[in-house]
């Protein structure tokens, strides 16, 4: 900044610093370093540039701003001294920081949405929550269990009286005598059969076993 001017114009409230700040800035080729706000709503517009622009800049500010009541004053300080500049380098420092900021946040979120764009979506189909393997071995049990209880059925009825008395007295002589020829294991010859009496006919069925 050493060899350029700085214009300060003190206002109050934002409102009068917006409108000297573009005043100035439409009025010559300078910057704008800064608004610094002070207490009691006190602002200070601070302008760069050539010395020549920057009191141009001030004083077309000041034309427009002087009538207002938040014009305060103005100054321009031309060919700032070193050790004076040093007193606005902070100020460019927190600048570059909040420039460096913006940009390293633009270079982030570009990277990220390119990373996002070159991600391939790929379908994954989701997995049968029974396998084969696993149906088959559920079949398998089943059939098991229904083998298991079919075998107990005929465990419970072996040994079993074949037929009833209340079942065989219910037939007639010539009924029982028909019924013991078509059993194999009847306890009665053919002849024994053909003769026997209703009594011993039941008798020799009731010792048959399912």
């Amino acid at each position: 900044m050493v060899e350029k001017a700085l214009g300060l114009i003190e206002v109050r409230g934002f409102l009068g610093a917006i409108v000297v700040a573009d005043a100035a800035l439409k009025a010559a080729n300078v910057s704008l370093l800064n608004v610094e706000t002070v207490k009691s709503g006190l602002n200070t517009v601070q302008l760069v540039g050539d010395v020549s622009a920057v009191r141009s800049a001030v004083e077309a500010a000041v034309e427009i701003a002087q009538d207002q009541p938040y014009y305060l004053h103005s100054h321009v300080i031309a060919r700032l001294d070193s050790q004076t500049d040093s007193i606005l380098i902070p100020i460019r420092k927190e600048e570059s920081k909040e420039v460096s900021k913006v940009e390293t946040t633009s270079f982030v979120e570009e990277s990220e949405s390119n990373a996002l764009d070159s991600l391939e979506i790929t379908e994954v189909s989701p997995e049968p929550l029974v396998s084969e393997v696993e149906e088959t071995s559920v079949e398998e049990i089943v059939s098991d269990i229904v083998s298991d209880i079919v075998v107990e059925e005929e465990i419970s009825t072996e040994g079993q009286p074949k037929y009833s008395e209340e079942e065989l007295e219910k037939f007639k002589v010539v009924e029982l005598r028909s019924i013991a020829y078509r059993e194999d294991k009847v306890d009665l010859s053919k002849k024994e059969i053909k003769f026997a009496n209703k009594q011993l006919l039941i008798q020799a069925l009731l010792k048959l076993k399912s």
